[in-house]
């Protein structure tokens, strides 16, 4: 091959991705992205920064390459509908965050791409076939949280040792909760503790059970985060104090607010991977040939204010592998 040659076919492969985009649509592309949390919100402002620094790593820039709608809604039930309108409405590609938010964009079309993010477990959700192979039009991240139910048991035993009755609050309308909850079952059968179970739908719901947690002689109460506890973090953790309960949670944001401990991945890490999905798929991808991605960095977050205020010790064990603590 001549320098000539040589030159023409770099230049080509360079381009390839550019060409693939251009091929796809005449004009911008149109992403959707679902989320449960208003844009003004302190999350979704971070979680959408990180997308689109993703994608202007892929030569993806916002205005010039594709525009961005965002769409929110926090009541499951409203879910689906608010994602039909979305998918009528020609988007190119769906980001659904959350298990309810991935389920009914997966309801709403089979031709569109969708990227999901911060789902518990996409194949016992029924989202995709497998985490190698996805199959379909759907890909994503997931957060592995039932298989974390067993660490939230763990961490409660060591900052209340000898608990032996531990409270759940967590919400029956949320699938992936479901899943969840039926793993930390198992892990208390597995270790001899009683679990109390308080499935929540409202805010009020979850006032009464944090009113009542003084005559339910509990040790601990663990809480399964989702789109309705996050938005009553504040309220959980001062009615959870006021009780003197310690608490344990699956979101660091919860201990941000004034929870006690909580242990989960590292959802800056698991935003840029949806994005890499996203920017991969935008360029020409299959969504059914990209792997469902796994967490490989996690948080273990700690309060130490509100252990003084419980008058509690975090063991030091506890304090070694913390990555977030809160003075």
């Amino acid at each position: 091959m001549n320098r000539r040659a040589l030159l023409i076919g770099l230049c080509a492969a360079a381009l390839a991705p550019a060409a693939a985009l251009a091929q796809r649509s005449e004009g911008k592309r149109r992403i959707g992205y679902f989320g449960v949390q208003p844009p003004d919100s302190e999350a979704t402002r971070r979680g959408l920064a990180l997308f689109r620094d993703v994608l202007k790593r892929h030569a993806l820039v916002e205005g010039r390459d594709y525009v961005l709608d965002y769409v929110w809604e926090e009541r499951i039930e409203r879910v689906p509908a608010k994602m039909r309108a979305l998918a009528a409405g020609k988007v190119d590609l769906i980001v659904a965050i959350t298990t309810p938010v991935a389920l009914a964009a997966r309801d709403a079309t089979r031709e569109i791409p969708i990227v999901f993010g911060t789902v518990s477990d996409p194949v016992g959700s029924g989202l995709v076939a497998s985490l190698a192979r996805p199959g379909g039009n759907i890909t994503g991240v997931t957060n592995v949280l039932p298989e974390l139910s067993g660490k939230l048991l763990e961490l409660a035993r060591e900052i209340v040792p000898g608990t032996r009755r531990i409270g759940a609050m967590w919400n029956p309308d949320n699938p992936a909760k479901a899943l969840e909850y039926r793993a930390l079952q198992e892990a208390s059968a597995h270790a001899g503790i009683e679990l109390n179970a308080f499935p929540v739908r409202t805010a009020s719901e979850i006032e009464r059970v944090l009113f009542d947690l003084g005559a339910r002689k509990l040790d601990v109460l663990v809480t399964l985060a989702e789109t309705l506890t996050n938005a009553n973090r504040k309220r959980i953790a001062e009615l959870a104090l006021a009780a003197r309960m310690p608490t344990v949670f699956s979101f660091t944001e919860h201990v941000r607010a004034g929870g006690l401990v909580s242990y989960s991945p590292d959802y800056s890490v698991l935003a840029r991977r949806l994005a890499e999905h996203a920017g991969r798929i935008l360029l020409g991808a299959d969504p059914a040939a990209l792997p469902v991605e796994q967490p490989t960095h996690f948080q273990l977050a700690v309060n130490l204010a509100t252990a003084r205020s419980l008058g509690l010790a975090i063991p030091q064990s506890v304090l070694l592998r913390a990555n977030v603590v809160i003075e």
